[in-house]
């Protein structure tokens, strides 16, 4: 009992002089461009920033924050600086006369080498010659008009399923959590846009798909919570060491395989396919000798997986808010229903 009562004395004892060392330097800290001219701020709370004034609804909550303290805030969340814009002019300036200004992306867990090496990924790349060919690949290939025209077969079909399936349902009388139903659409969308493979079949592939993405956008958000901890951001990337260590080796075993799969199919066929999903086109990119810049097998895996978290979970958010403030106002929800 003695030997109980002394360790947790000493952890006790620990964890104060932790908590009194992190506050004296967050209070004696001095700024290291005092000229420097930031936008207004609201109060904030010690070590936790403006985190208290989060809520579980990100929309609404910078709304609220915006509506009570202007249109462009410089918020911290912990350690982790943030500018909320929600001004069109403002965004304007940002994105428009001022982008290579604010090109720069901030520090991520991603660029700790996490995953798959530092800035390995589109998103979170600097300003660069990777990053300036991968927007161009974006906007005339990846993402562009013809590509969207490609995959109409595509997202028509995933949506008649959608909604055949919600039809099947309520014939049924059954509960539908239509959250659960919309991360269905959008994993089965993006994934056959990607790679051809429907994410929601039952088979053992589909399975695992499924189960990497789920767990892709679950560690995503631990990692980004950790790294608001500011000196304490790496005790948050151990606590989920076991998740870092596994799923980028399952996403590389089940990447490399497809990747295979749309390599013996390039050579198989000769001439250019129609379906062509963005696994063809990254592949026949890695292919070419002549290319303006020659990425990496690895930053082409980081790049489908930003594809697979921000084409699933944020779209699938989008569309149920989106829902929900239709259902809120009957005057928009009678309009659309007679278009």
């Amino acid at each position: 009992m003695a030997i109980i009562g002394d360790t947790q004395f000493y952890f006790i004892a620990f964890f104060l002089w932790l908590v009194s060392r992190l506050l004296l330097q967050q209070l004696l800290k001095k700024p290291t461009k005092p000229n420097l001219r930031l936008p207004p701020s609201p109060p904030a709370l010690p070590f936790i920033g403006h985190i208290h004034l989060f809520s579980p609804v990100v929309s609404k909550c910078f709304h609220n924050i915006s509506s009570k303290h202007g249109p462009l805030l410089y918020l911290h969340l912990g350690s982790r600086p943030l500018l909320l814009v929600s001004s069109a002019s403002f965004a304007a300036e940002i994105f428009k006369t001022n982008d290579l200004a604010f090109s720069e992306k901030p520090e991520t867990p991603f660029d700790d080498g996490l995953l798959f090496g530092s800035n390995t990924g589109f998103v979170t790349a600097p300003y660069g010659d990777y990053w300036k060919f991968m927007k161009k690949l974006c906007v005339t290939e990846l993402l562009g008009a013809s590509q969207l025209e490609r995959s109409r077969g595509v997202r028509h079909e995933e949506l008649r399923r959608f909604l055949h399936n919600l039809v099947e349902k309520a014939y049924k009388n059954e509960n539908i959590d239509v959250g659960q139903e919309l991360m269905k659409l959008t994993n089965n969308t993006t994934c056959r846009i990607v790679m051809s493979t429907r994410c929601s079949e039952e088979d053992d592939e589909a399975q695992r798909c499924r189960e990497l993405v789920e767990g892709s956008i679950a560690l995503t958000g631990k990692l980004l919570i950790a790294s608001m901890l500011g000196p304490l951001k790496k005790f948050g990337y151990w606590v989920n060491r076991k998740q870092l260590d596994d799923i980028p080796k399952r996403y590389d075993d089940l990447f490399e395989k497809i990747w295979k799969e749309h390599e013996e199919r390039a050579k198989r066929e000769c001439e250019e396919r129609e379906d062509k999903d963005l696994m063809d086109i990254l592949l026949k990119v890695y292919q070419d000798e002549n290319a303006e810049f020659r990425i990496s097998k690895t930053q082409m895996k980081a790049f489908i997986l930003e594809l697979f978290i921000g084409g699933t979970d944020t779209a699938a958010n989008t569309l149920q808010w989106t829902m929900a403030e239709i259902i809120n106002h009957p005057n928009v929800f009678r309009k659309l229903r007679e278009r």
